[in-house]
C-alpha cells in the first residue's frame, strides 16, 4: 500500500467523571479502485492524561 500525504488530527477532553483524555488520528483518501476514493482513518496514539492539560504539557 502507498500513502502519500496524511493528516494528522489530534483532540483532548474530559469524559463526565472527570478522566482526561489525548488522542491523535491520521486521515488520508486512498484510491480502492480506477475513479473510486476511499477516506481512510487510523488511531496512532490514545493515552490516559493524568497531569495539566496547558501547551506545555500537551506539547
Amino acid at each position: 500500500m502507498d500513502i502519500g500525504d496524511i493528516s494528522l488530527t489530534c483532540d483532548a477532553w474530559w469524559a463526565r467523571n472527570a478522566d482526561a483524555y489525548f488522542t491523535v488520528t491520521g486521515n488520508w483518501i486512498k484510491e480502492s479502485k480506477p475513479g473510486a476514493w476511499k477516506i481512510e482513518n487510523a488511531v496512532l496514539g490514545f493515552t490516559e492524561m493524568n497531569n495539566s492539560h496547558n501547551g506545555l504539557t500537551l506539547g
